[in-house]
């Protein structure tokens, strides 16, 4: 009679969840009972980012409190932990005392894998904050994380003999993380030169110098994070990753681009998308028109206005906010005030009147989030805000395009929130006889999400590779 076990080597067997059977490794069925075999992922190799966090100080600490105080902390600690990975698709591979290791690219990879991982970083030092407020009393004394990240090859999948066996990855890159972080000072992050140069495009980082780390026959370049970018540039293109590389095969797109700026000068507003699939070239033909323009001095007396979108989702009206942001240098930790008053200057070298700031510059400052809970805008309706938004937005346009021709250039349009793309759309069609450029990239949607301005002149560049 048939045996099946022996009908592939029994090394490689596949063991049935139902009835225990050992079934050839060719089977998707178990033989004996019919249900469904299921099989462990094998382990593959593949480049992540890993994130080592561990509290400062708290081993002593819980030396002299009571365990249930310890237990209740730590649990408080593993969910805000957690929640800070997983906002950024993060996998919690482990929590270990008061420490946590998390990786970003598997077991499901994105394209910014090093920007989710800084971001959870950063978005973790802001929960500790909190952890702080609800247990420094009972404590005794307040706690501060240290982070290390680095990004590089592993080999993942599933660790142990047993089905279910534990999702992890090994090698050198986890080693170096988990050195970073028992290098990094309490309250910062520590990452590696590979993380740096591929999130350099959104964040601010500070030399930390080459750090003498255990297991490392080489002193590890290190770079301290310092907070988000005030205008990120894009992630995408060589010049990115501190390449270059002529351009070729492009002359009638770059002629249909330096046509439209020529247009926009004269006092034509210009919009143009540039539209195509994800490394077609759309980041390297924006550069090289900005180069061709600056090479050729043509750039003088128009100012160039810069900003990215990402993969991680825009606030609302987060493209306008970013404009804003980069005008007034106003940067993400500025303290309120500071902000506000960096607003202020800007509309007052505008020639505002003050009159006009005090109606502009709530409205303005509600984009960049730092009246996000005024008592007087609660009690207004929000498509009314929407109105004095939109009618905010053009009044500041038009003060700025007095002193001369204004070039706004986005990236990866199709990661836009909604409502920048419909303001913009409405700035362009009220401002369309004004020396006023707006050129996108985008992926092509099939749900058209992208511009469609009526009045100003729309040209569509599609690339093809």
């Amino acid at each position: 009679m048939f045996d099946p076990s022996t009908a592939a080597d029994y090394s490689l067997r596949v063991t049935c969840s139902g009835c225990g059977f050992e079934a050839p490794p060719d089977f998707a069925f178990c033989p004996k009972c019919g249900r469904k075999l299921e099989r462990e992922p094998e382990a593959d190799r593949r480049t992540v980012t890993v994130l080592f966090a561990d509290l400062s100080g708290f081993t002593a600490l819980a030396e002299r409190l009571d365990p249930e105080d310890v237990r209740a902390f730590q649990t408080d600690l593993f969910q805000e932990m957690a929640a800070a990975i997983q906002q950024y698709d993060g996998f919690v591979e482990k929590f270990v005392g008061d420490a946590v290791m998390a990786i970003f690219g598997a077991p499901v990879a994105h394209e910014d894998d090093p920007e989710r991982a800084l971001r959870a970083a950063l978005a973790m030092q802001e929960r500790m904050a909190g952890l702080n407020g609800r247990w420094q009393a009972r404590l005794g004394k307040a706690l501060a994380l240290h982070v290390g990240v680095n990004t590089g090859p592993v080999v993942a999948g599933s660790i142990g003999a047993d089905k279910g066996g534990a999702y992890a990855v090994t090698g050198d890159t986890v080693n170096t993380a988990s050195r970073l972080q028992s290098a990094a000072p309490p309250g910062q992050v520590l990452l590696s030169a590979a993380t740096w140069r591929l999130a350099q495009h959104a964040f601010a980082f500070e030399p930390a110098g080459d750090l003498q780390v255990k297991g490392k026959a080489e002193p590890v370049a290190a770079y301290r994070l310092a907070g988000l970018l005030a205008a990120p540039r894009s992630a995408r293109g060589l010049e990115a990753h501190g390449l270059a590389a002529p351009l070729i095969g492009r002359e009638k797109e770059l002629g249909t681009l330096l046509a439209a700026f020529d247009t926009m000068l004269g006092g034509r507003a210009q919009v143009v998308s540039l539209i195509g699939e994800a490394g077609v070239g759309k980041s390297r033909l924006l550069r090289e028109f900005l180069q061709t323009l600056d090479a050729k001095g043509r750039l003088g007396g128009v100012t160039v206005r810069q900003a990215a979108c990402s993969a991680l989702g825009q606030q609302t009206y987060g493209v306008v906010a970013a404009f804003l942001r980069q005008a007034y240098e106003v940067a993400p930790e500025d303290p309120l005030e500071v902000a506000q008053e960096k607003l202020v200057a800007g509309l007052t070298a505008l020639g505002a009147r003050e009159d006009e700031i005090a109606g502009i510059a709530p409205l303005l400052g509600r984009l960049l989030g730092l009246e996000p809970g005024a008592p007087a805008a609660a009690q207004v309706e929000p498509e009314q805000i929407k109105r004095q938004i939109y009618l905010a937005s053009r009044l500041l346009l038009e003060w700025r395009l007095r002193q001369g021709p204004l070039a706004l250039v986005v990236e990866d349009l199709h990661w836009a929130d909604a409502a920048s793309v419909e303001l913009l759309g409405f700035l362009v069609d009220h401002l369309a006889d004004r020396p006023l450029m707006l050129l996108v990239t985008r992926r092509a949607a099939p749900d058209g999400h992208g511009l469609a301005p009526e009045r100003a002149t729309h040209t569509v560049v599609r690339l093809e590779s």
